[in-house]
């Protein structure tokens, strides 16, 4: 009898175990979805906030192509640009470069990136000042991507050194399937990732601080 009592009493202590631990392991799976479906959600927040931001800055750059010479246009525009730019790239580093929300997010910002390029271009034309204006090619490409990297770390150096009443740094990914993308490097001759042209001298390849600096 007591053996009985004894068999019984281990297999409840098994059964008991096994639920315990099964319970366990279900409330992991819940809140690792609760975990997941929430992190979606900020994600798709923020994909929202940051297309509300675009457009906001597309309908600026309109305005500001009334205006070329105005100065807060200029600087509130640009902050703007990078700011976007920020966020994009802490995606980008949280996701992935490959993941798609960052890779949909990024054709509208290389899109204000080049309505901007081309606002200063025409600012240069019509109210007599001079910019050094950095239209950067790079690729997220396994042959490429190290190179690229080490110019972005150099260009941004750059950027932060003279500041951004004298440098424009505009990063366009080359994989971006985008007419715009091609037609640039089309009429730049891009073909090597990364390339870099400054005030439309092309720097084919990896160049550093110091080859760069000779142009300025």
């Amino acid at each position: 009898m007591a053996k009985s009592t004894n068999k019984e009493f281990t297999t409840s202590r098994y059964l008991a175990t096994f639920a315990l631990a099964t319970l366990f392991f279900i409330i992991g799976i819940l809140i690792g979805n609760a975990i997941t479906s929430n992190k979606l959600q900020n994600i798709k927040s923020t994909e929202e906030n940051l297309k509300l931001e675009m457009s906001d800055f597309n309908m600026q750059a309109e305005l500001a192509e009334f205006y070329p010479c105005n100065n807060y246009m200029l600087y509130s525009l640009g902050e703007r640009l990078d700011e976007l730019g920020a966020k994009i790239v802490m995606l980008e580093n949280q996701l992935g470069k490959s993941n798609e929300f960052v890779i949909e997010l990024k054709k509208p910002y290389s899109l204000i990136q080049i309505q901007h390029y081309l606002l200063i271009k025409k600012r240069i034309e019509k109210c007599n000042e001079n910019y050094f204006i950095i239209l950067f090619f790079y690729s997220n490409k396994p042959e490429y991507i190290r190179e690229s990297e080490k110019q972005g770390y150099v260009l941004t150096y750059l950027a932060d050194k003279y500041g951004y009443n004298r440098v424009k740094v505009y990063s366009i990914d080359e994989e971006l399937d985008m007419g715009v993308v091609k037609a640039l490097k089309e009429i730049y001759g891009i073909k090597t990732f990364p390339s870099t042209l400054l005030n439309e001298k092309l720097y084919v390849g990896f160049h550093d601080l110091e080859e760069l600096e000779k142009d300025f």
